[in-house]
């Protein structure tokens, strides 16, 4: 109940985290494009109130509406740098016109629109006559600059709040201790990679030990000795391992087995702790897996009543309806930590009276 417990309170932190993010996220483009919008009205609205004040200045009564006129009227507005193009056309044609080119420097009207700009009219009228129109396009290119730098804003805002946002998640997972749980995993991920290679190296043993036993379990021993001969005479030519020479001397010298549990007490001297931290984690996978390495690899050292528990073990986890999986680890655990102590057992006498003064030793009665 409490393993539940932690589950559905880290997936709702991470709901809650994660539909926070996106509601900041939604509320910083709902804030660039309702800016969009508001400066696409008011450039409109400013190209149309320009139109009407030129229009105006061109239609007072005191002027006589000629060339000279209007281009001196349209060449003092151009001062503005947000007005692109302005355009002055009567029922004759056009009568004034400029636009910028490419350096933004005022040139004649030549019917070439080359910038992304917002128009405004307004009619031309001379004494309550309509006789042409005013046409003034104004660049958003001073507005994109505006608009640029408040989308940097909010960028950096929604940055802020996702960095305060993660901040605070990683302070409760560090303090319900689910930070600790995943660094279990991770240590978890790296163990279960080193028991793949052991478990390789473990498949791998079977078929040389056949191999070994095909070549000279069958032969006495001066078929022993041929085979070392001609696993030395394969050795000298160039072989880089010989199952036949290995197996031969195996047989020769009883106490090589020694090198056989010293490299079965150094490989698994970490699984029992390996197995109880599977067994609390739930690990069902895992547990399975470091069975069928105990299976395979505690024949080598005679241990039987370990291979039976590890295959007991996993034929436990393996089946839903058993009553007590626990039992079969624990029996399993307890098979090998009888192996461990087993083989270290001697080892550890014979390294503890070596260690041992000489004054301490008991007397040869001989020597009495």
């Amino acid at each position: 109940m409490r393993h539940i417990f932690a589950v559905r309170r880290r997936r709702l932190a991470l709901i809650i985290w994660g539909a926070g993010l996106l509601l900041f996220l939604l509320l910083g483009v709902w804030n660039i494009n309702a800016d969009k919008e508001e400066t696409a009205n008011r450039l409109s609205g400013d190209a149309g109130r320009m139109a009407a004040q030129l229009a105006a200045l061109l239609s007072l009564p005191a002027w006589e509406l000629d060339e000279l006129t209007a281009r001196t009227i349209v060449m003092a507005a151009m001062e503005d740098e947000s007005i692109y193009a302005i355009k002055v056309q009567t029922a004759r044609g056009m009568l004034e016109g400029q636009r910028r080119n490419y350096q933004w420097e005022p040139v004649p009207w030549d019917d070439e629109i080359t910038e992304d700009s917002v128009q405004g009219m307004n009619p031309l009228k001379m004494e309550g006559r309509v006789v042409g129109s005013v046409e003034v396009y104004l660049s958003p290119r001073v507005s994109d600059e505006d608009l640029a730098q408040k989308a940097r804003r909010e960028v950096w805002r929604f940055a802020l709040t996702a960095l305060f946002a993660t901040g605070v998640l990683a302070l409760l997972l560090w303090q319900w201790g689910d930070l600790d749980r995943l660094r279990g995993l991770v240590r978890r991920n790296r163990g279960d990679a080193l028991m793949g290679v052991v478990g390789a190296t473990a498949a791998q043993e079977p078929a040389a030990a056949a191999a070994a036993e095909s070549l000279a379990g069958t032969a006495a021993p001066e078929a022993d000795r041929s085979a070392a001969a001609a696993a030395d005479d394969a050795l000298s030519a160039g072989a880089v391992i010989s199952p036949a020479l290995g197996r031969a001397f195996a047989r020769r010298r009883p106490e090589a087995w020694r090198v056989t549990a010293a490299l079965f007490g150094q490989t698994f001297a970490h699984a029992p702790s390996l197995l109880g931290r599977l067994f609390e984690e739930g690990d069902a996978a895992g547990l399975c897996r470091l069975g069928q390495v105990l299976e395979k690899a505690a024949p080598a050292v005679g241990a039987e009543r370990l291979a039976a528990a590890a295959a007991a073990m996993q034929a436990a986890l393996n089946d839903p309806d058993c009553a007590a999986p626990a039992l079969a680890v624990e029996q399993c655990l307890h098979a090998l930590e009888d192996v461990l102590a087993t083989l270290n057992g001697p080892a550890e006498s014979a390294a503890a009276a070596a260690s041992q003064p000489v004054a301490a030793r008991p007397a040869d009665k001989t020597d009495v």
